[in-house]
């Protein structure tokens, strides 16, 4: 499938991608840039310390995996 970018930058996501992902307005994407590549991903929390996905907890609006908590909480990791 072919878009264009229209003059502000911007290109819409068809509905059917945004239906198959899950998408809803507001909601964040990463861009990254490989080989020459434009990506786009749905954005997914990470620990604000060591970029792991997998959240334990939440502390005023940032992200920290179980292993940075226990870091943090005893001087090293479980």
């Amino acid at each position: 499938m072919m878009k264009k970018i229209d003059n502000l930058g911007r290109i819409v996501v068809p509905k059917g991608y945004r239906t198959m992902l899950g998408l809803r307005p507001g909601d964040a994407l990463k861009v990254e840039v490989n080989e020459g590549r434009l990506i786009m991903y749905p954005h997914q929390d990470s620990c604000t310390f060591c970029g792991s996905e997998a959240i334990a907890h939440s502390y005023k609006g940032k992200c920290i995996c179980r292993e940075c908590v226990e870091t943090i909480r005893y001087g090293y990791r479980a």
